[in-house]
């Protein structure tokens, strides 16, 4: 019976066919509608193509929270995976909130973005080419400071905990891990060059003024009152094991680069004893945030929502919209722009211009916020007021070295991720 069925069946599909032909016409085929395609199985071809180790990314929407999934390991000895709730040291993106304290301050009338940095430390700091002309913090914070990456930061940030050095013996002229390439030879405000060297001095100031170390600063007046879990000092995670290690590949392996603490909780990085606002660089404000990929999602929603998150405003909106502003722009001569990636700078916030072959990350919408990489990491917080989108992508390690993308100054893997995430935030 099942068999004599299925001859009828096909007998009348082949009537049908043969009456829709027109004489001389090929005959209709039925074919099935073309699948839409998928966010997950988009983002785990690049998760794949790119040969990350683990990856986070988080799509906002309408202000909202729409997007977020994550892939690969955070611990490949552990074989712990990734999850929306996995924390990274994030690296730069650190000096938006570092910059976000900083306005907490402003806010409350306490600093004059404007000032003289040296009124607030106690000591001079003075770019030795130019000693008349005052360093400060707008300029540090939009990178025009004229300080620089020189050789006595690294040998400072080494040496800081175990001899508890003081920042001032990096940056004054007499100090002991002074180097003269501490300083650009242009002059303060006139010249962008990105720097991590100069944001010890934003969180020195944080802590002589608010009478908190930078660490406890952030806890008390951004992180807790947005409800979110991050922190500068891994020390005070509740959770160390949710903890992503970075990795890099080096001789055929996977090596552990930073927070590989086998489940044991680190030592505090402040040491007994220490002096508030005497060096600090002992949080790492340029470079040290632990923080989920919803961690830093609610700080896009922050900014969207005019400085108010989980129903307290944590930045006056004149403070949101001067942190947004735009306080640098490359005119052909006046920064060192890294390739074409800084073009346009806020203060702590990185502006995306959509320059071709430059930096973009989405042509239909003008991006801010900022990037980070170190020790194998990879992340990106953009956010567009207008559209009121955002994205977080992090991944904690590749196989593969980080090259620059075929078509903007973005890297590749970031290239990729965009690319992907495009059509669906559009929709």
């Amino acid at each position: 019976m099942k068999g004599s069925l299925k001859v009828s069946l096909v007998l009348v599909n082949i009537f049908f066919v043969v009456l829709s032909c027109k004489e001389g016409s090929a005959p209709t085929v039925f074919r099935p509608a073309k699948k839409e395609p998928d966010i997950n199985e988009s983002l785990e071809a690049v998760f794949k193509k790119n040969e990350l180790m683990g990856m986070s990314v988080v799509l906002i929407d309408e202000g909202k929270l729409q997007w977020n999934k994550s892939f690969g390991l955070a611990n490949l000895n552990h074989g712990t995976k990734v999850n929306s709730n996995t924390m990274f040291r994030v690296a730069s993106i650190s000096k938006t909130v570092t910059a976000i304290a900083l306005m907490q301050l402003v806010d409350r009338g306490l600093v004059d973005l404007h000032r003289d940095v040296s009124d607030y430390l106690g000591w001079q700091l003075r770019n030795p080419y130019f000693p008349e002309i005052p360093i400060t913090l707008y300029q540090i914070l939009n990178h025009t400071s004229s300080i620089a990456d020189g050789k006595g930061y690294y040998n400072f940030s080494r040496k800081m905990i175990s001899d508890q050095l003081a920042i001032e013996t990096l940056f004054a002229k007499d100090g002991a891990y002074f180097t003269e390439d501490l300083y650009s030879k242009n002059a303060p405000g006139t010249y962008f060059s990105y720097t991590n060297a100069s944001w010890g001095i934003v969180a020195s100031v944080i802590e002589l003024v608010s009478n908190l170390s930078f660490d406890a600063y952030c806890r008390e007046h951004i992180f807790k009152p947005m409800g979110i879990k991050a922190d500068f000092d891994p020390a005070h995670l509740e959770n160390i094991n949710n903890l992503a290690v970075l990795y890099r590949f080096e001789d055929g392996n996977w090596s552990p680069q930073v927070d590989d603490y086998q489940g044991l909780k680190p030592s505090k990085r402040l040491y007994d004893g220490y002096q508030l606002g005497t060096n600090g660089f002992l949080n790492g404000p340029q470079g040290n945030l632990r923080a989920s990929a919803l961690d830093l999602a609610e700080l896009i929603q922050m900014f969207l929502n005019e400085g108010e998150s989980n129903g307290r405003q944590i930045l006056k909106k004149e403070s949101v919209d001067t942190m947004l502003g735009n306080h640098w722009e490359f005119d052909g001569e006046n920064g060192d722009t890294w390739g074409h990636f800084y073009l346009s700078f806020g203060l702590g916030i990185h502006h995306i211009t959509n320059k071709p072959e430059s930096d973009i990350i989405f042509e239909d919408r003008n991006m801010s916020g900022h990037p980070g990489i170190a020790y194998g990491l990879l992340s990106d917080m953009y956010f567009d007021s207008k559209t009121r989108s955002g994205i977080v992508f992090i991944t904690n390690g590749s196989k593969l070295k980080y090259e620059y993308g075929q078509e903007t100054s973005f890297y590749q893997v970031e290239e990729d991720l965009f690319k992907a995430v495009n059509p669906f935030l559009k929709k």
